[in-house]
């Protein structure tokens, strides 16, 4: 299943508390249908790994985009959920971004991430062009400043493209070569 470009993800951990796990799944019932209600709720997923940490879970959060996943973070039903929710279990988020990161879950297989050889061509690839196509449009301006000026200047194109443009744009163009 590919993930739309816009949607944000985000994992949550919990362990159940010894004693609380009917009032924990009556929780996870509640704070599930109070997001349904919500603008921009894509669905969630929730893991129950297998083994010695039985008493641990894992719900994966999907929204339309990165605005509505903070607006339901943000708001007082959310909140007031995750405060009652202290009674039952303790709660840890991980997080991660980036073409070379993926959630890694214990006791299930995760997503490897690709050869660094491939990172590399990808990340060559991208930075080749927005090098050239900057060089291109601003040498013109940028041949009187001094070199550690322009230097700068071009470096932080490049990092900010490639930050927030190109690689993640990339990743998802090429997730069938990058992820086999």
């Amino acid at each position: 299943m590919e993930t739309p470009p816009d949607e944000a993800v985000f994992v949550v951990s919990r362990r159940i508390r010894q004693g609380q796990e009917k009032a924990y799944e009556d929780w996870v019932r509640r704070i599930i249908e109070a997001a349904k209600d919500f603008p921009g709720y894509r669905g969630v997923t929730t893991l129950l790994p297998e083994g010695i940490d039985s008493d641990l879970r894992y719900m994966v959060w999907r929204f339309e985009n990165k605005t509505s996943l903070e607006n339901w973070e943000k708001s007082d039903i959310r909140n007031r959920l995750l405060n009652e929710g202290e009674k039952y279990s303790i709660r840890h988020y991980e997080t991660a971004t980036g073409m070379e990161t993926w959630f890694k879950l214990p006791n299930l297989n995760a997503v490897k991430a690709p050869p660094k050889w491939k990172m590399a061509l990808v990340t060559l690839l991208a930075a080749y062009v927005i090098s050239f196509v900057a060089h291109l449009i601003l040498a013109p301006y940028l041949d009187s400043w001094s070199f550690s000026e322009s230097n700068f200047i071009y470096a932080s194109i490049l990092v900010a493209t490639l930050t927030y443009f190109a690689l993640p744009k990339l990743s998802r163009l090429l997730r069938s070569w990058l992820y086999p």
